[in-house]
């Protein structure tokens, strides 16, 4: 029973989160961490993954 409890509190909170602005999910950094294809929509930068640095960039 204090299990349900908690998962319930757990899913309210993340529940409140999101809809209050607390909480923000960057869909195409977590599509890209995991592996999947997706769309990058060019004019949103912040949605974009970092570019990738190699040894000769940095030099």
């Amino acid at each position: 029973m204090l299990r349900w409890l908690l998962l319930g509190g757990l899913l309210l909170g993340l529940g409140t989160g999101l809809s209050k602005g607390w909480i923000e999910l960057r869909w195409g950094r977590l599509l890209a961490d995991l592996g999947l294809p997706y769309v990058v929509d060019p004019g949103d930068l912040r949605d974009c993954p970092p570019p990738s640095s190699s040894a000769k960039q940095a030099r």
